[in-house]
């Protein structure tokens, strides 16, 4: 038969490859198909049910989720290991006798995949549940096999350290099995009682030199065994307690904030003692508040105290226990020379304490020591002569110095996770910083330079004094007189901006831009939208681009300024002096010192702004 070539050795380079691009494949090349297709069929079903939590609710299924991700690498290298192995056993040419267990095993597999790829509707809440309570049980079950195969292993190898992994993996995945059923958070207890490992392992030695000493057992330890328990200890830990570990240098690589589950405004209200603080608006350069799950409000007010007033929404069915975690829930202020820091601590509560009440915020900020200057009283001299050119010049230089020195540079920075933030009648020349993951942010009588952030949520501005930096993902902008430049970014969302004395930078991907009295630069792009522009005055260049949509300008018949135009499709419509040549426009009003620029895939329609 070898002269045919049926029986010739298998390539240990072939094998390798198949092993490492599928899992399974270089057994099936071997002719270990039982192993194969048992590799293969789990591969696919981890991936499909690492998709399908994922799609489902991955904050929810966060923590199984992780550990299905660590058993890909697995697959892959018992996959090469193993193929490697059984090719070498394979050189008789002999193949596995398939059984009708391995029949029925993917048989059961491909029912699985067939659920998890569409599920039914009447099953989706019963998956869900089943996921989310299959962590402990599925943590037990990696603890039995490990403990057995220390038992089915060489009986004259004692490996340190496996009963201490066993045991230790049993006590998460029953403490994790135990918060599900419960509602509680006694996972949390790990930060506690990790030195148990030593305590464990240290009787392992016991036992070793009490009992396995004089039958000369040999004596290893369990690296693999280790590894698995300090990595499921360490994910469970992490996953379920991120809130409360006391550092966040992850923060800058991941985005964790979707693991928690947010209380909502429902259930029992509770109403917080108000917090009056001593407040120096001349000394403070620096406020900071931070909210994971509730509104901020923040606000300027007349009185030479800060004021912080908090309600608590605890949404569970229990009124004792909602009074309990609302007790709980404070709002903590940390003070130094010249910054404070406020900061809402909800009381965790539910499944592993993941879910946070919601804490709204209001905080009114003194403006006093800003807006308390008097400019009667900043002359020496009250019998001057208030017609007296010589006597305002000093007045003003007398004021303006006295301004310098008094007003503070102020910076207001609002972090908030989940809820909507609110910040009105505040002077803080060292700048307003506002941003939500989740929620609208509102921003208005303001005086100094503003930078808002958001993810989930629309921005509004109203009354600012300032340069604005505005940037969404999902979110409408709007802004209404604005005394500086500002740069809109979203997403998906429409911008509706005017009464802009600066210059203007507006990108959208999805959504429209409509301008009214902008009298500088002008920057407009979307890739989907129409783009309107109506303004008495040019006073910077403009510069408007829609991918795939219209562009309307109302432009002053008594300008300078130069107009360049073309479109891809759709016509050119103006009632200016201008030369419309098929897909172009091009003209110049006055001297043309400012240029106009219009790129449109549809029409362009250029009309004279109408007076009143």
């Amino acid at each position: 038969m070898r002269e045919f070539g049926l029986d010739r050795p298998k390539s240990r380079l072939l094998t390798l490859l198949l092993a490492f691009v599928l899992p399974g494949a270089g057994h099936l090349y071997t002719g270990r198909y039982q192993r194969g297709l048992l590799l293969t069929a789990g591969l696919v079903l981890d991936i499909a049910a690492i998709i399908r939590l994922a799609d489902a609710n991955a904050a929810r299924h966060l923590l199984f989720i992780v550990y299905l991700g660590i058993t890909l690498p697995v697959y892959y290298f018992v996959s090469v290991f193993d193929a490697l192995q059984t090719r070498a056993d394979a050189k008789d040419g002999s193949t596995d006798q398939l059984s009708p267990a391995i029949g029925l095993l993917i048989m059961a597999a491909g029912v699985l995949l067939f659920i998890l790829t569409d599920p039914p509707a009447a099953l989706i809440p019963w998956m869900d549940d089943l996921a989310e309570m299959a962590v402990g049980p599925f943590l037990l079950a990696v603890a039995l096999v490990l403990w057995f195969s220390r038992a089915k292993g060489d009986q004259s190898m004692f490996r340190l350290g496996r009963f201490t992994a066993a045991i230790f993996i049993i006590a998460v995945g029953g403490l994790l099995l135990w918060d599900q059923v419960k509602g509680r958070n006694d996972v949390a207890l790990l930060g506690k009682w990790w030195p148990a490992v030593f305590i464990l392992l240290g009787a392992e030695i016991i036992i070793y030199s009490i009992v396995y000493r004089k039958a000369a057992r040999k004596l290893r330890f369990d690296f693999t065994g280790a590894i698995i328990a300090i990595v499921i200890s360490v994910v469970a830990f992490t996953v379920t307690q991120y809130a409360e570990l006391p550092f966040r240098w992850l923060d800058q690589y991941v985005d964790l904030n979707g693991t928690q589950d947010y209380g909502e405004e429902k259930g029992f209200k509770f109403v917080k003692d108000t917090d009056t603080v001593p407040f120096d608006a001349a000394a403070i350069t620096k406020l900071k508040i931070t909210n994971p799950n509730g509104k901020v409000t923040v606000r300027g007010g007349d009185k030479d105290q800060l004021v912080i007033d908090t309600e608590v929404w605890v949404d569970v069915t229990d009124e004792q226990e909602a009074e309990q975690i609302a007790a709980k829930s404070a709002v903590e202020r940390v003070s130094d020379a010249d910054s404070m820091t406020i900061t809402a601590k909800g009381e965790p509560y539910g499944t592993n304490g993941s879910r946070k009440p919601r804490m709204n915020i209001v905080v009114t900020v003194p403006q006093t020591a800003v807006t308390s200057q008097d400019p009667a009283a900043s002359t020496d001299n009250p019998s001057a002569d208030p017609n007296s050119i010589s006597d305002l010049e000093a007045t003003e230089t007398s004021l303006d110095d006295s301004e310098k020195n008094s007003v503070p540079k102020m910076e207001v920075t609002v972090d908030v996770n989940n809820g909507p933030v609110s910040a009105s009648g505040l002077i803080a020349p060292g700048g307003v910083q506002l941003k939500s993951d989740n929620g609208d942010i509102t921003a208005q009588q303001i005086e100094g330079p503003l930078v808002i952030h958001g993810l989930n949520g629309g921005i509004n501005l109203q009354t600012v004094t300032g340069n604005a930096e505005l940037s969404t993902k999902n979110g409408a902008i709007t802004v209404d007189a604005l005394t500086g430049n500002l740069t809109a970014e979203t997403w998906n969302g429409a911008m509706t901006l005017s009464g802009i004395s600066g210059s203007v930078g507006a990108d959208t991907k999805n959504g429209k831009i409509a301008m009214k009295e902008v009298s500088g630069e002008v920057k407009a792009t979307t890739l989907n939208g129409n783009i309107e522009l109506a303004s008495r005055v040019v006073g910077g260049d403009w510069d408007l681009d829609s991918t795939v949509g219209e562009i309307k300008l109302r432009v002053p018949a008594a300008g300078d300024y130069s107009v360049f135009g073309s479109v891809t499709f759709g016509s050119i419509t103006t009632d200016l002096p201008l030369t419309v040549n098929k897909k172009t426009v091009r003209g110049t009003i006055g001297s043309g010192t400012y240029r106009i620029q219009v790129n449109a895939t549809n029409s362009i329609f250029i009309q004279l702004h109408e007076a009143g």
